[in-house]
């Protein structure tokens, strides 16, 4: 999947879509009373119903949501006072359809007219039939248990809410298609917004190694970034560089398909509305392309001397030079660290396990397959993000990823998993 324009188009009283869908004349910043403003957020991470009960997503939904309403509560965007975050494992009774519309009417109801309302959501997207939609925690994959556009709508009407902004972040897959249904349904004169979290046919990513959502993490982080004075929200920089950096993280997943084809993870967040290069380095070569090897002796002392060495397929050369943009948006951004360090690596050596699948087969679980991939990972790290470095810890996470993606499609994993007793693992 390419890159998008984020380029903001502002119509007079007509609806747009080019990624970032705009109805109206969007403003770069809304202002609001602080005081007068509520948020309500919703984390599914307990589906009830028998038919969805094995899909449900688990801890990370709440602490995205958690993430999120605290981060609009630093900001002073939101009171402490005037947030609430219900969870469905927690809430069993408010995260059904009928609770999660009586709270959100609430929530609704108690916004001035100066104030802002925000609806934030984490959890399933669905489709049924046509429709895109957002599960609460009884839904039992039928319309009437579902929450499509129209329905938000609807619980707005009825609330009479007198907000003067509207602010919905959707957390889901086919959010976009929410939103785009959102933006349809609700009238002109109202001042809505919708981030959403990927577009109407795309998934968005959970992730183990962040303990959260991609779109939630780095929604908080752009909104601790780029707010700087409460009242005010810049939203159209908030999502930019929310965008920004999920294309940057989802670009360096790539999945096994079939033999020979492998396709792209990358996941293009949403807003509607109404109202670095790659250097050169000349240093010796001394493993696979592998540049100053020396330095990576921590990796190197795993390999199996007495097995061969296969080098990475040129397909995956290729594709790790298509990625220094990603990596080097991430860098100078400063996230290369902690959670979104752990996530890259497993990324990358997924991506590269996808590869040695599609291109590679006969040799990927030979014991030094996967030490060659890491070598190349470690090497790659050093060129482009020099004060980054990758440890025995990212070693780990990163032996984990590619025996996972091995396991998943069949392959004898067994020399994989001998090196959990290997010296340092």
């Amino acid at each position: 999947m390419g890159q998008r324009s984020s380029h903001i188009q502002q119509p007079a009283d007509c609806r747009h879509s080019d990624k970032f869908i705009i109805i109206g004349n969007p403003t770069e910043e809304v202002e609001f009373d602080t005081a007068q403003s509520h948020l309500v957020g919703f984390a599914i991470d307990y589906q009830s119903h028998e038919k969805m009960q094995a899909k449900s997503l688990g801890r990370p939904v709440e602490t995205a949501a958690k993430l999120v309403s605290k981060t609009f509560v630093e900001i002073g965007a939101v009171p402490e006072g005037n947030t609430t975050i219900l969870v469905a494992s927690e809430n069993s009774t408010d995260c059904t359809f009928e609770g999660m519309k009586r709270c959100f009417v609430y929530a609704a109801k108690c916004v001035e007219a100066e104030g802002m309302f925000v609806f934030y959501f984490c959890g399933h997207g669905v489709e049924v039939g046509d429709k895109r939609a957002l599960a609460p925690s009884d839904f039992d994959r039928s319309e009437c248990t579902c929450i499509t556009a129209s329905v938000l709508n609807d619980w707005l009407t009825e609330a009479n809410c007198k907000a003067k902004h509207v602010l919905f972040a959707l957390d889901c897959c086919y959010a976009g298609g929410v939103g785009d249904a959102l933006t349809t349904d609700i009238p002109l004169h109202r001042s809505l917004f919708v981030m959403s979290a990927c577009t109407a046919n795309e998934t968005s990513y959970t992730i183990g190694t962040l303990e959260v959502s991609m779109f939630s993490y780095f929604l908080a982080d752009a909104m601790r970034k780029q707010s700087c004075d409460p009242g005010k929200l810049p939203l159209y920089n908030i999502l930019t560089e929310c965008r920004t950096c999920c294309e940057a993280l989802s670009s360096l997943l790539v999945k096994y398909e079939a033999p020979g084809k492998v396709s792209s993870c990358q996941i293009d967040p949403e807003i509607t509305s109404s109202g670095g290069d790659q250097k050169d380095n000349d240093d010796e070569t001394d493993i696979d392309g592998v540049p100053d090897v020396g330095r990576f002796q921590y990796i190197t002392k795993l390999y199996d001397t007495k097995a061969p060495r296969p080098p990475l397929h040129a397909k995956t050369k290729q594709w790790l030079k298509s990625i220094v943009k990603s990596i080097t948006i991430l860098r100078d951004r400063k996230l290369l660290k902690d959670k979104v360090l752990n996530t890259a690596v497993c990324f990358i050596t997924t991506s590269i396990a996808s590869y040695q699948l599609a291109f590679q087969r006969d040799t990927v679980s030979q014991p030094n397959t996967f030490i060659t991939a890491f070598l190349n990972i470690a090497s790659f790290f050093d060129n482009h993000c020099r004060g980054v470095d990758i440890t025995i810890d990212h070693l780990k996470y990163g032996r984990a990823a590619h025996s996972y993606v091995l396991q998943n499609n069949g392959v004898d994993n067994a020399s994989i998993e001998a090196l959990r007793n290997c010296e340092g693992m």
